[in-house]
């Protein structure tokens, strides 16, 4: 019943180190990971927006959509209950 928040960007930097395992740990925990950022969104890209930059990384790594959808969003709304 635990589950995995992926905003942080010390998280983010150590899924770039070994693209290959984070591959593969998305693929192993998606039912356990939410994508949340830590940006204010107020720059909403480049290099010093961390949201847009683990949100690349997530559709580069995981191919496979349904499991994209999960971090991406489904996850979360198992555990907050709110409407899409």
């Amino acid at each position: 019943n635990i589950f995995g928040d992926l905003s942080a960007g010390s998280g983010l930097n150590a899924f770039r180190r070994d693209e290959e395992h984070a591959a593969e740990f998305f693929l192993r925990h998606q039912d356990k990971l939410c994508l949340g950022t830590d940006c204010a969104d107020a720059i909403g890209e480049g290099p010093k927006c961390s949201g847009s930059q683990q949100i690349g990384l997530v559709r580069k790594l995981v191919t496979d959509q349904k499991v994209r959808q999960k971090i991406f969003s489904g996850n979360a709304q198992k555990i907050i209950r709110f409407e899409p």
